[in-house]
């Protein structure tokens, strides 16, 4: 058994029959008597779930709020459900405004509460993932993006009447458009929704179960999902609809109120999940990526190249490199100023990036050097792309910053290729033939520089 959930409530009954409600959620339960109870316990051992009683004595939702997250000391704080009367309905939305996670019926049944305790471990730990992989990023040394301007969120209700729907839209204090099953389903992938309310009632099938049709629509499939479960079997289906990937779910009469506090609990966790995300991805795009040429950096490039030296090795097919190196690019440096030279670095990866295909691999090996990888082309297509290179470098000179002159740079280009027709090669060999070609094309273009440099020079020897 792995986890700890606290349980805070001054009524030792209370505490002892939700100890028993939660013998499936297969965590460790600790009771506590108060609010500081819980936290002196939260502080002895971390916990992933307080479930605080709504009228403790000596803490409010609000300041468990906040002191449980002084408690964590950087680490994912519990998430916070409060446990409130059964017919107090302001109750759960005062817990809701003042910042928990989850407010729940004490009366609610087993399968629900364990639901809802479900949904909230995995919110829990798919945000403390998201932070881990955030601080790694920025321990990498990635500065922190700015941050965005949140446009207003697309919300959509499921409803039969279009009464509930202006009740959700005053509630929400934004638009809410009305929508039809057959509508929901039919969204392409222009029409994406930040969010989703099922609230369709009738006869038909519960609106719950098309969750697993929405979260594999891409209109839907990253949208926050609330659905409200009404009439007979409603708590049934509320618990099926949070397992089945809802963000949250209510049992019970349409309450536009509740519902709109949920929705912009929730919608405010995805735009901090959606911003860690990109964080992410910008993070990994930084650590493979030269910041300025915009091509694949050296650390990328090499082992991309070992693979596919060793895949043409084994399977035969054809595989070129170049490597580029700028003519006399000291002397624009000196006469110019680094300013220039970055200009002219930066240009001549956008040269080299418009005369490739989508397969070919460019990348910055350092200084004023560049490699191009062609998988499929042999020695003669590569030296055909090598001279295309040569020429859209020297034709058209180089503007520079600021300046109301150009400069004309030309570009030497050494060339070897993995021949196709020589046939497979042991795999084992594979790191080697990368480190090998790389010799070879930088023979080459020893070659080329001595030869008058502006020129290609292919290595001719059999990979």
């Amino acid at each position: 058994m792995t986890g700890t959930i606290l349980i805070a409530d001054a009524v030792a009954t209370r505490r002892i029959a939700l100890r028993a409600q939660l013998g499936g959620a297969f965590r460790r339960v600790v009771l506590a008597a108060s609010g500081a109870e819980a936290l002196e316990a939260a502080r002895r051992e971390p916990a992933e779930v307080l479930l605080a009683a709504s009228d403790l004595p000596d803490l409010s939702v609000a300041e468990m709020r906040q002191r449980l997250g002084d408690t964590a000391r950087g680490a994912a704080s519990p998430a916070l459900a409060v446990l409130t009367p059964e017919a107090d309905r302001a109750a759960r939305l005062d817990a809701l405004t003042a910042g928990a996670d989850d407010a729940i019926t004490r009366c609610t049944a087993a399968p629900l509460l364990l639901a809802r305790l479900r949904r909230l471990l995995r919110d829990r730990e798919d945000t403390a993932e998201l932070r881990l992989r955030e601080a790694t990023r920025r321990a990498l040394g990635f500065a922190e993006p700015p941050a965005g301007f949140d446009r207003p969120a697309k919300v959509a209700l499921l409803a039969s009447r279009p009464a509930q729907v202006e009740a959700l839209s005053a509630a929400f204090g934004a638009r809410v458009r009305q929508i039809d099953r057959r509508g929901v389903l039919a969204l392409g992938p222009g029409d994406a929704l930040d969010a989703l309310v099922l609230a369709e009632g009738g006869t038909g099938p519960c609106a719950a179960a098309l969750v697993p049709a929405l979260r594999a629509q891409r209109a839907t499939r990253a949208a926050v999902l609330l659905v409200q479960a009404s009439g007979a079997g409603a708590e049934a289906d509320a618990a099926q609809a949070l397992d089945m990937g809802a963000q949250d779910a209510l049992a019970g009469p349409f309450d536009a109120e509740e519902l709109a506090l949920r929705l912009a609990a929730r919608l405010a966790a995805k735009r901090r999940a959606d911003r860690l995300r990109d964080h992410l991805h910008e993070g990994l795009d930084a650590a493979v990526t030269d910041p300025l040429t915009g091509l694949y950096n050296r650390r990328f490039a090499l082992p991309k190249l070992a693979h596919l030296t060793e895949e043409a090795l084994v399977t035969g097919r054809s595989l070129a490199v170049l490597i580029a190196d700028l003519d006399h690019f000291k002397a624009i440096n000196d006469a110019y100023g680094h300013a220039a030279g970055d200009a002219v670095l930066a240009e001549t990866a956008a040269r080299i990036r418009r005369s490739l295909t989508e397969q070919d691999i460019a990348a910055r090996l350092g200084g004023e050097e560049f490699l191009v990888v062609l998988p499929g082309r042999d020695a003669a297509a590569a030296e055909r792309t090598g001279r295309r290179l040569c020429r859209i470098i020297a034709e058209t000179p180089f503007a520079l910053r600021g300046r109301d002159e150009s400069v004309q740079v030309t570009v030497s280009i050494g060339i070897a290729a993995v021949p196709g027709a020589a046939g497979p090669t042991p795999a084992s060999s594979g790191p080697q033939g990368a480190e090998a070609l790389l010799e070879r094309a930088d023979r080459a273009l020893y070659s080329a520089k001595a030869r008058g440099r502006n020129r290609v020079s292919a290595h001719r020897s059999a990979a």
